[in-house]
């Protein structure tokens, strides 16, 4: 008989439990979200609503705070650039002035099951830690759970307290007091433990400090997360329905994006004696071009940069000073000529595509207004461009998607310019310029953006380029260039010395005429009338220092001195496939050096 009795006990004592827990739950929530300064009743979102859920609703599903569903989370968003050592108060998180416009970020915690009085909630941050609270946060609750009258507030208070120091740390401990807490009560994280009403006045948000130490890029995407990692009894039982996992907080993104939206700009240098309109020119003083095309024009390649400023998408921003400044410099993988220089513009001339008017310039930095392109990182020159000329917003629409992260920001187009200062002088091809960049901001506590380097320009020939070594300016020497092409073409040189500085007077010359090649055709080029055309044109001296006569033997051609050992470098206006050529040397009583003369660079029309 005993033995019934006791059995029969277990279903009544459990019973009892369910009684007094009708919303036994499995998971604890969060509700995230803004709330403004204007004091109003019911501050808090169905504050005195319990929620009768025993899971938690999925974020694309929630509609709104009530006994049956939750508030949609709606967390603060940061620049990852303040996020060096950014102390970060919910309490007017958007620094407002006008208490109409200010955001607080409410963090409302709301168990699914009953928690006992003397219980222990661990709450902890993934991202930040504590700060600024002196020690003191509270959950608190509406004082009778019940709705009130219309334009009544009954306020609010604490049905559990931090316990010790956690301010530096990103862990606080709850003890609830000697109360029971509902399943379903919406606890609000407030450094206020009571008042008799529930507004922006009386209830305060906690504050955090954000530490990231990683340089800016646009994958600079972080958050920080809030989760109860553990509930427990005054005897050490675990609640079930207490713990939770992590929700976010805050969302951390990039605030600044430069030089956006473009691939590189690819151009050609005018190796031809006309342009696109058949008016005669200079070969290779000019860019391949017809009227209307937007990436280039006679004088310019043009490389479009987006630049976006998110400021007004988020709660904490950078404004920008003169003392911020986008570090600039612009390296080439080979020389690009003595006239070529590097450009900034806001603006351009739609019709024609260009951006040469001085009124639309920025200045590569402050006094300098054009850019010096080098040759190699080594001798690379910095500007400091000034990050308010470039960031501002323009007539521009701002292009990205809605998906997009930059959707909706301050937008600006500018130009970034390889361009010639002097269209009478000749321009190198076959390299590409590295524009660096790096966004740096006068204020140490801010993370200045990494080191990028877009290729933006590559600028090639719109020919084939044969490059023949070794010349020796002596009778019978030749070079014979094929052109398999339907048409007819140009064809330039380049006559390069030896030994001595080609820098200096005219050691080196660019861009010798010597006529056409007929179309599916030959044409020899005898070395002595090559170096004569050089002389002529454009005053060529060769190389009039380095070996002494006979250093490399006493055959009748190599014991001449180094003024008759050249390099030539052809340049055809035909499709690289279609040209090649073959380098003859004859040698005085030995075999004649027969040499391929092949294109080496990518040919495309």
């Amino acid at each position: 008989m005993k033995r019934f009795n006791k059995v029969a006990l277990v279903p009544a004592a459990v019973a009892a439990v369910l009684a007094g827990n009708a919303y036994a739950g499995t998971e604890a929530c969060f509700e995230i979200y803004d709330t403004t300064d204007a004091a109003a009743v019911d501050h808090i979102k169905a504050f005195e609503t319990r929620y009768t859920g025993a899971t938690c609703i999925v974020e694309s599903k929630r509609g709104g705070a009530s006994a049956s569903d939750l508030e949609p989370t709606k967390e603060s968003k940061v620049a990852y650039e303040l996020t060096g050592d950014l102390a970060l108060d919910f309490d007017n998180v958007n620094l407002s002035a006008a208490p109409a416009t200010e955001r607080d970020i409410q963090i409302v915690y709301v168990p699914t099951t009953n928690i006992p009085s003397s219980s222990r909630l661990v709450f902890k941050l993934d991202g930040a830690i504590f700060h600024g609270n002196a020690n003191k946060i509270h959950l608190v609750k509406d004082k009778d759970g019940e709705a009130d009258a219309t334009g009544a507030d009954d306020g609010f208070e604490a049905v559990a307290d931090a316990d010790g120091v956690f301010d530096g740390s990103n862990t606080l401990t709850f003890l609830t007091k000697d109360i029971e807490i509902r399943a379903g009560t919406r606890l609000v994280l407030s450094r206020s433990e009571n008042a008799d009403t529930t507004t922006a006045a009386t209830l305060k948000p906690i504050s955090i400090k954000i530490e990231n130490d990683v340089c800016t890029s646009t994958t600079s995407t972080k958050s920080v997360t809030l989760k109860v990692t553990s509930a427990t009894t005054d005897g050490g039982g675990s609640i079930t329905g207490a713990t939770s996992v992590a929700h976010k907080l805050v969302d951390i993104s990039p605030q600044f994006y430069a030089l956006q939206d473009s691939e590189s700009t690819e151009v050609k240098v005018n190796a031809e004696s006309e342009d696109y309109a058949n008016q005669a020119i200079v070969a290779r003083t000019e860019f391949v071009y017809e009227k209307g095309t937007s990436t280039v024009n006679k004088t310019q390649a043009i490389y479009p940069a987006g630049f976006y400023d998110r400021a007004t998408l988020l709660d904490r921003a950078i404004t920008l000073s003169t003392d911020d400044h986008l570090e600039t410099s612009f390296v080439s993988s080979g020389a690009p000529g003595a006239s070529v220089q590097y450009g900034i513009y806001d603006t351009r001339t739609a019709a024609s595509g260009v951006v040469t008017s001085v009124a639309d310039e920025i200045a590569v930095e402050t006094g300098t207004a054009k850019g010096v392109i080098t040759v190699g990182d080594a001798t690379k020159k910095v500007y400091d461009t000034e990050a308010t000329d470039l960031f501002v917003n323009g007539a521009e629409a701002n292009p990205a998607a809605a998906t997009d992260p930059r959707f909706g920001a301050q937008y600006n187009q500018a130009f970034y310019t390889v361009e010639t200062k002097d269209s009478t002088k000749i321009m190198n091809f076959n390299y590409e310029v590295t524009t660096n960049y790096k966004l740096n901001f006068a204020d140490d506590k801010y993370l200045d953006h990494c080191d990028m380097k877009p290729v933006t320009h590559k600028v090639g020939v719109n020919g084939a380029v044969l490059k023949v070594p070794y010349t020796v300016n002596a009778e019978g020497n030749f070079v014979r260039v094929t052109n398999e092409h339907d048409k007819s073409a140009e064809v330039t040189v380049d006559v390069f010395g030896e030994s001595a500085d080609g820098t200096e007077g005219k050691r080196r010359v660019l861009a010798v005429d010597l006529g056409m090649v007929p179309a599916q055709s030959s044409v020899v080029y005898f070395v002595p009338d090559v170096i004569a055309q050089a002389e002529t044109q454009k005053g060529y001296t060769g190389a009039d220092g380095g070996y002494a006569a006979k250093s490399l033997g006493d055959n009748a051609s190599n014991a001449v001195s180094s003024n008759a050992r050249h390099t030539l470098t052809f340049t055809v206006t035909a499709p690289r496939d279609s040209v090649h050529g073959v380098s003859v040397q004859r040698i005085t009583g030995g075999v004649d050096r027969v040499m391929p003369v092949l294109d080496q660079n990518e040919w495309s029309q």
